[in-house]
């Protein structure tokens, strides 16, 4: 695969390839980056940086560049995002590519996978395509955007990626809003192929039966023994029996804190475990 190049952008290759997304540790902490998935990612093509005034300037058919042309364009809205898009692929529609691709931002899949083979700006916010969510259920595992399925607030956020000021490879997920101009954050687009085969996600429903018997066993051996234990061990046993509902207190106490930081890891789901939509019922699968 060879780079792609339209008006002064330059998209080189990324090879289709298997990744996992999200964490299995169990604490509540970590509750927005379960569950742990596959995706299948199609090979495509990305920006190797994000989007630069210059190359804004070129793609709106100005005959001047701006100052600073080559820092990155910033503060850009969705409605401006989706403009560029038409004009990149109206671009493509006239070159001698003859591959047909969507223009887009990239999913959070196709960032995380380019992530090694593109330049990472430290500090900056990058938007992506994804729909804003709360956690990893019902994510799509072939790498399409996250659809937008709600119509409240969080309609007009979408996915992105904060970079750590420091450290070029720490990075943060969170949603931001898009309907207006928000500082330092930047955007690249992606060409990607259309994906056709039924759509393949995350359960979104958890095991709550099986989560809930996880956390009683826990809070009990972590917080309500050790609770009744400790003043029996130090000499205290009639304590234990006068003051049972102030040790059971504290052992729920104990056993929530620990279940913040510490529970046993969740199953990780596998590409073919993921749910088919025209499957109707989402299946449950402890996250």
């Amino acid at each position: 695969m060879n780079n792609i190049s339209i008006n002064g952008l330059d998209f080189i290759p990324i090879d289709s390839g298997s990744s996992w997304l999200g964490s299995d540790k169990g604490g509540w902490i970590y509750a927005s980056q379960r569950p742990r998935y596959e995706v299948r990612l199609p090979s495509y093509y990305i920006l190797e940086n994000p989007l630069t005034r210059g190359q804004v300037a070129v793609l709106l058919g100005e005959e001047t560049q701006p100052e600073h042309s080559y820092e990155p364009m910033t503060g850009l809205t969705i409605s401006e995002i989706q403009s560029l898009e038409g004009k990149i692929a109206s671009l493509l529609e006239v070159s001698e590519i003859n591959d047909e691709f969507d223009v887009r931002l990239p999913s959070f899949p196709e960032w995380n996978h380019a992530s090694s083979q593109i330049n990472l700006e430290p500090g900056i916010v990058e938007i992506l395509s994804d729909a804003a969510a709360t956690s990893h259920r019902g994510g799509m595992m072939d790498g399409r955007p996250r659809p937008i399925e709600t119509n409240g607030p969080l309609q007009h956020h979408r996915l992105a990626v904060e970079m750590h000021p420091r450290k070029p490879e720490s990075f943060a997920t969170s949603n931001i809003p898009v309907d207006r101009p928000l500082p330092n954050t930047v955007i690249r687009f992606v060409l990607s192929p259309p994906r056709t085969e039924p759509i393949r996600r995350v359960p979104r429903s958890a095991d709550v039966l099986g989560n809930l018997k996880t956390e009683i066993l826990w809070t009990t051996v972590l917080g309500i023994i050790p609770s009744f234990l400790i003043p029996v061990i130090r000499g205290f046993g009639s304590y234990a029996i006068d003051g049972w509902a102030n040790l059971l207190f504290g052992g729920l106490v104990a056993g929530f804190v620990t279940g913040a930081i510490w529970r046993p890891r969740r199953p990780s789901i596998a590409y073919e475990e993921g749910i088919q939509e025209s499957d109707g019922l989402l299946a449950n699968v402890s996250q």
